[in-house]
């Protein structure tokens, strides 16, 4: 059975969604988007017995003509001509929109703030979603604020490790759920130890840079004042980020689920996909009732002849009855002696 696929190409991992759910896949191979690609759609392949009929996946709307170019190339080479490429702000947008239905005309703000930076890009429902107005990126992401962490934790404890790195990455995505988190790290001698950080010491180290890309979001605004927020990506998943928005531009703001984007590039394979042609219809028309034949009589010689004879003699007989005189009854009454009255007919010429 044909089945169509969306793909998020991300940088942390390649989420894919298809008929049966979104997935992502964080094992990236990096320098290599094509091979990774090819890879992810031979496994859906060989899961569902058949390749995929439509493929499309997302783009970052910051990367230059030549990029997309070169990637188009490499899908090439690896046999995969027919992938279709969707801007990740308009994939996450279609999908939104397939959830609440946004009116005609109305603006949506697409807030990406990934592990890599922060795209902002105002989108028009005109039919279809056209950019309103100028894209906006900061070059500040997850990774960065990940970062911070690190340098905050590593400045208190005054000790670094490749476990301690990880541990903070996990504890700055606890704390969008937690008001504090314990972190576990091995001190100079070799003890155990934990270091506490809570929601509001997190939010003073990110503060700064979660401003930054508010900042985009208000130029951005400017051309095309949204009717909401759309928030897309790991990062945006950070409390203070939708505080901040709603705070300063006064605008609601949303969170998109997880994988909006892989599935808004879903619904674009989807209306690349024909639809099934219709069977021809037969139209049978119903029997009709055939008139019964009429019953004719064989002509031969000799029974034209009777019915000449016929026809002659009842004609005759018709003239002599109109010629014959006319007899009239009548009924008169007789006078006789008793016993009884005699009734006798009258002949009137």
């Amino acid at each position: 059975m044909p089945y169509q696929v969306g793909l998020d190409l991300g940088s942390a991992g390649t989420t894919v969604a298809t008929d049966r759910g979104v997935t992502t896949n964080c094992r990236r191979q990096a320098g290599a988007p094509a091979r990774e690609i090819t890879n992810v759609l031979d496994d859906l392949a060989h899961r569902h017995g058949e390749p995929p009929s439509k493929v499309a996946m997302t783009h970052s709307p910051s990367w230059p003509h030549e990029h997309l170019e070169q990637l188009r190339k490499d899908l090439i080479d690896e046999g995969r001509a027919d992938v279709l490429f969707v801007p990740a702000p308009h994939a996450a947008a279609i999908a939104f929109d397939a959830d609440v239905h946004m009116p005609e005309h109305s603006t949506v703000a697409v807030f990406d703030f990934g592990a890599t930076g922060c795209d902002v890009t105002v989108l028009r429902k005109e039919g279809v979603f056209l950019v309103a107005g100028r894209l906006e990126r900061v070059g500040i992401g997850g990774f960065d604020l990940d970062g911070l962490v690190v340098e905050h934790v590593i400045a208190k404890i005054g000790t670094h490790s490749r476990e301690l790195v990880q541990s903070c990455v996990e504890a700055k995505e606890l704390l969008g759920s937690y008001p504090e988190v314990r972190i576990p790290y091995i001190a100079v001698g070799g003890e155990v130890r934990e270091v506490r950080l809570s929601r509001l010491e997190f939010e003073a180290i990110i503060r700064p840079s979660v401003e930054l890309a508010v900042d985009a979001l208000e130029r951005a605004a400017c051309f095309a004042w949204p009717d909401v927020v759309l928030l897309v990506g790991g990062s945006a998943r950070i409390p203070l980020v939708a505080k901040e928005i709603a705070e300063r531009l006064k605008i609601p703001v949303m969170r998109a689920p997880d994988g909006a984007a892989a599935m808004g590039a879903l619904l674009e394979a989807r209306q690349l996909e024909p639809e099934p042609a219709e069977e021809p219809t037969v139209q049978i028309p119903a029997p009709r009732e055939e008139e019964k034949p009429k019953r004719h009589i064989p002509t031969t010689p000799f029974i034209a002849a009777a019915l000449i004879a016929l026809v002659i003699g009842g004609g005759w007989a018709a003239h002599e009855a109109m010629n014959r005189p006319r007899v009239m009854m009548e009924t008169t009454s007789v006078e006789l002696a008793p016993p009884g009255t005699a009734e006798l007919p009258r002949i009137s010429g």
